[in-house]
């Protein structure tokens, strides 16, 4: 049973919060994310995570179809003609570390504002960025802020239905992770990462983030109790994953849903 505190978020910096929103309003241009409204409305788009089931999705299938990817996504580029029309990073450890491939990526990153401190001035200047609320409530306006969440997933969500996405589908959302020790910290990796589709996604040796499953869930419920009450719909066509919370389909049914719209 997902204990109750961790039902809502409330930051446990708000006046970081606070600080960080009056400075995105004043410095940042939200005019990027503010064009990417209604983008797709009433069309399938896929929300692609950084699982290892990636390794198992056909991703050239799906080339056709308008992407949210997340992260360390453009590691899979090499090996795929399938690409995403955005990208989003939430975390800041993950900002830092892929801060070239991002500054110089012909496809649109969307970086979190609070992640700026960990980017070099030039590189800065190269990318667009978003605000994080001070609670996780799903944010239909995202030009005044997502909702924060213990994982990048919830921000693709909240991008896909900014962009009026209908259905969504979930790709490489394996929920399902190997580590030790406390959950939401930051560890430094050992050995190649099981965690992701590529074994150097985390190089030993550098750090990264444990999630905090329990909280990504109650975020996901948001965001399907979002897409619900505007009638819309998302799937998880994730091979083998774990998560439970959007309805499950298989990846023949999946390219029959985006083929048929």
């Amino acid at each position: 049973m997902i204990p109750f505190n961790k039902q809502i978020i409330f930051a446990t910096r708000p006046l970081r919060y606070a600080f960080d929103t009056f400075t995105y309003r004043r410095f940042a241009d939200p005019a990027p994310l503010a064009a990417l409204k209604d983008r797709h409305k009433g069309k399938p788009m896929l929300v692609v995570g950084n699982g290892p089931s990636l390794n198992q999705t056909p991703l050239d299938d799906f080339a056709h179809v308008p992407s949210v990817g997340m992260n360390k996504i453009d590691m899979i580029y090499s090996r795929t003609k399938w690409r995403p029309e955005v990208v989003v990073c939430l975390n800041n450890m993950v900002a830092k570390q892929n801060q070239n491939a991002f500054a110089t990526s012909e496809i649109p990153v969307f970086v979190a504002w609070k992640a700026r401190w960990y980017l070099r001035a030039e590189n800065r200047k190269r990318l667009n960025f978003f605000d994080t609320t001070l609670s996780n409530a799903f944010s239909k306006d995202p030009v005044q802020g997502f909702g924060s969440s213990a994982t990048v997933t919830y921000i693709a969500l909240q991008m896909a239905y900014w962009m009026g996405a209908d259905p969504v589908i979930i790709f490489g959302v394996d929920h399902s992770f190997k580590y030790t020790g406390p959950e939401a910290t930051y560890q430094k990796r050992e050995g190649p990462d099981t965690n992701h589709f590529d074994p150097n996604y985390f190089k030993a040796g550098t750090y990264w983030g444990t999630p905090d499953l329990d909280q990504s869930e109650i975020d996901y419920m948001l965001a399907r109790q979002a897409f619900e009450a505007d009638g819309r719909q998302v799937y998880d066509a994730t091979v083998g994953g774990k998560l439970e919370v959007f309805q499950k389909i298989d990846l023949s049914y999946a390219h029959g849903m985006v083929n048929l719209s």
